[in-house]
């Protein structure tokens, strides 16, 4: 049965024991509940990000360093190497814990070029983003930046559809996975990819807009042949076999040139994102005017097994949203899609990461031995170029964009995104 909830059309309750401080942002998490979060999910003792979780020799280069030291002598497994890992020592990418931020974004773009390999939503958009003090443990960067960069792939990540793309000096939030970027010695802190991101914004020195969304799915780093594996996502035995992107590609190289396969391809093992409950608020800009009260309204979306709770704290001028996953949720199936990686774009990827021009298939030509260089094996033909996974841009409900009337529907299951939603709150 469809269920929608229709909530808080009237005032509603303050929110007993909520504390919103005098001079609260427009977007925040409420009250000490993210920073609680992130002490609990820090290990004992740590102290700061060690960048040999990239590699021993911390010069080394994802990607690049396979068509220079040899496709046989990989050090850096992970692109993105978890600062805090899952509990799994050989696969620490799975399940990692998960860690929040908060603060004002000082860039946006869209990334020009990524290693589509693990990019299977497509190329990025990137934020910078300078956290707030409570979360300045985040940020470690050796080139002194003072902000912690952020990457989500485009085909996943609606901003066209919720008519919100963010901007240089948005108030955001996030939560995902912390980890070193180990394409760009010296590595750096990112979190890539945030599963929860939201943003806001004054639209005038009375109203703030806010737009959040939990991403669905989420490469694990880990690839396999088989391509049934990929998109099995309820399927936890598939891992037992699966490798890190430079093992996977050596296999798949091999395996091509042996069987004569018309290209070279490998598969990145997608899985279903879950979130721990979130608690934020969306407030009206500062200062209030005199005698002014607060109007606000939203409209959220969500699959079958999330819950939503949106309150009115009319005195601060702000909404209160929590959301939690239970159990019963699913995410939706994955349909797995394809692509060709050409030869140039993936050389323009090793070549970006090692700063110096490299001819991938040449490279691999020179590393696999007993290859005819005049009559090479299919996949290794200029005109037959590798395959990579490539799935579709993911859709939400039509009006995504719309923040009113007040609607909060939770049975949303012919969308894959775990929840999105609009939030307007003013003075008036």
């Amino acid at each position: 049965m469809k269920r929608i909830v229709w909530l808080c059309v009237a005032a509603c309750s303050s929110g007993p024991g909520i504390s919103v401080p005098a001079d609260r942002p427009p977007l925040s998490f409420t009250g000490t509940s993210a920073t609680d979060a992130n002490k609990a999910a820090l290990p004992k003792g740590f102290t700061t990000p060690d960048e040999h979780a990239c590699a021993a020799d911390i010069t080394r280069v994802y990607l690049g360093e396979l068509f220079v030291n040899g496709l046989a002598n990989a050090q850096v497994l992970w692109h993105w190497a978890p600062i805090v890992s899952g509990a799994q020592p050989a696969q620490p990418t799975l399940n990692q814990p998960e860690f929040s931020v908060a603060g004002t974004l000082r860039g946006v773009d869209d990334s020009g070029d990524d290693v589509l390999a693990d990019h299977p939503f497509g190329l990025d958009v990137d934020a910078d983003l300078e956290p707030d003090p409570p979360y300045a443990f985040i940020q470690f960067d050796s080139r002194t930046s003072t902000t912690l960069h952020t990457e989500v792939e485009n085909r996943i990540f609606p901003r066209a559809a919720l008519g919100y793309s963010p901007a240089a000096g948005d108030r955001a939030l996030m939560r995902g996975v912390w980890v070193l970027d180990c394409g760009h010695p010296p590595y750096g802190a990112e979190m890539h990819p945030p599963t929860f991101t939201a943003y806001s914004r004054a639209v005038d020195a009375k109203t703030t807009i806010a737009a959040a969304v939990v991403m669905p799915y989420r490469s694990s780093l880990l690839f396999s042949g088989d391509v049934g594996a990929a998109v099995a996502i309820d399927n936890t035995a598939r891992f037992g076999a699966a490798k890190p992107f430079p093992f996977a590609m050596l296999e798949a190289v091999q395996t091509a040139v042996l069987t004569k396969a018309d290209h070279i391809t490998t598969h990145a093992l997608m899985t279903a994102n879950r979130f721990d409950p979130l608690d934020f608020l969306v407030c009206a800009p500062l200062p209030k005017p005199a005698g002014a009260s607060m109007d606000a309204s939203w409209r959220l979306t969500a699959r079958s097994g999330v819950k939503l709770d949106v309150t009115r704290i009319d005195s601060s001028g702000c909404v209160r949203v929590q959301a939690s996953m239970d159990s019963t949720y699913k995410a939706m199936p994955l349909t797995y899609k394809d692509d060709v990686w050409t030869w140039q774009a993936l050389s323009d990827s090793a070549s970006t990461q090692l700063g110096s021009s490299i001819d991938v298939r040449q490279a691999i030509l020179d590393n696999v031995s007993g290859l005819d260089p005049n009559n090479p094996p299919p996949s290794l033909q200029a005109d037959h170029p590798p395959h990579i996974d490539a799935y579709a841009a993911l859709a939400t409900r039509p009006g995504a964009d719309q923040d009113s009337p007040v609607k909060i529907d939770l049975s949303a299951d012919d969308q894959p995104y775990p929840f999105y939603g609009r939030l307007r709150v003013a003075w008036k």
